[in-house]
Parts: C-alpha cells; structure tokens; sequence
C-alpha cells in the first residue's frame, strides 16, 4: 500500500481536523464474532434510546458533518455522512446485518461516538 494522501487544502479549510490510520495484519477477518455483535446490538438499542429521526440533524455530532459536507459545496440532504446515514438507518429500525468482523465493528465504534468510521482491505 502506498501512503495515505491527503491534500493540503482539507487542513486550511478545516484546521482542526485530526485523521487517524490503523493498519492491521494478518487478521482472520472471516466468521462472525458473537462478542462483537453483542456490542453492535447494544449500540443500536443505545441510538434508539437516545436519539430520534426529528432532531438528528441537530446532534452536535452529526451537525457538524453536514456543516463540513456544506463547506465542501455538498448538500447535506443529498448526501448524507456515513454516520447519519448509519444513524438513519438504525432509527428506522434496520438491525445492521453482519458484513465481516472489521466492518461489523467499525459499525459499532461509529454508532457509539457518532464518529465516521471506516476500513479498506489493503489486499
């Protein structure tokens, strides 16, 4: 894999921004992790608990998503964060289905934190 660019400018328009990289090896990714789903399950109920569909745009969590999503010329109707959109989706109803182990994780730290989380396969 080569390094991670990022251009210059995403740090002058936002320059708070901290970006975080994990890279993991020889990982068995396969199967289904019954700890891991557990947590999943959790978070979810947690959402549905806490949040609601009529003020999630106003979570300062995920306001500031669709303020950085505006900054860059995006419509944050039109194009949603991953972490609204996650958000959405749970609030309305949807039990998140098991991808992988990474994915089903990553799944779990973002509907926690209300963070955008995200994971590529090096391979």
């Amino acid at each position: 894999m080569g390094p991670l660019n990022i251009d210059p400018l995403i740090f002058e328009k936002f320059p708070g921004l901290t970006v975080g990289v994990i890279t993991v090896k020889n990982l068995d990714n396969k199967g289904e992790d019954p700890e891991i789903q557990e947590f999943l399950r959790g978070a979810e109920k947690n959402s549905r608990e806490t949040l609601s569909l009529d003020t999630l745009i106003t979570n300062p969590k995920i306001e500031v998503w669709r303020n950085a999503y505006t900054a860059f010329g995006a419509k944050p109707k039109d194009h949603r964060s991953s972490i609204e959109n996650l958000s959405r989706m749970v609030l309305n109803g949807v039990e998140l289905r098991h991808i992988n182990k990474l994915v089903d994780l990553y799944n779990y730290i973002s509907l926690k934190h209300l963070l955008p989380v995200g994971g590529e396969d090096l391979d």
